[in-house]
């Protein structure tokens, strides 16, 4: 009997695909409401906004660190200094109830000073979907020189966790 043989190739897949994905994670933020006016002020007070005042608004995908910043006093013609309470000069305090760890203690605590152009850490790892609220204290000048109105611009700065 004769027995034949043939070699017969395997058949197997020689290549394979993988879909791969990514989702940029970012952090978006809106403020409101994005005006306060602490009216009239007398020397040494120490007006707020009240606990709560203002609202972040929280479209980010990632946790979040905010952090706030001024950009000092414009009187117009004279400006006060932007420092801690004595003639001609005033500053801000912030506080927040979602402070977190390395952020403000909590809700009317005041504790963290707003620095002129250099942000300070107000509320650490706010979570997606959280929604941080906080608020102002203005240590108004000892005295007055000038009466000037005066103004700043406050600003809240989200970045990753």
């Amino acid at each position: 009997m004769l027995i034949a043989s043939f070699a017969i190739p395997a058949l197997a897949d020689t290549t394979a695909g993988v879909t791969v994905t990514a989702t940029p994670g970012w952090v978006s933020i809106t403020n409101a409401p994005i005006d306060y006016d602490f009216d009239v002020v007398l020397a040494g007070s120490t007006p707020n906004t009240g606990n709560g005042h203002f609202t972040i608004t929280n479209d980010s995908t990632v946790a979040m660190d905010v952090s706030i910043e001024c950009d000092g006093w414009t009187g117009d013609p004279n400006s006060w200094t932007y420092g801690a309470p004595a003639a001609d000069t005033g500053r801000l305090n912030a506080s927040s109830a979602d402070g977190g760890v390395g952020g403000s203690s909590g809700a009317g605590a005041f504790d963290i000073a707003i620095l002129v152009g250099s942000g300070t850490l107000l509320c650490d790892d706010v979570t997606v979907g959280t929604t941080p609220t906080w608020e102002l204290e203005l240590e108004a000048p000892t005295s007055f020189t000038h009466v000037d109105e005066q103004e700043t611009t406050v600003t809240l700065t989200a970045s990753v966790d």
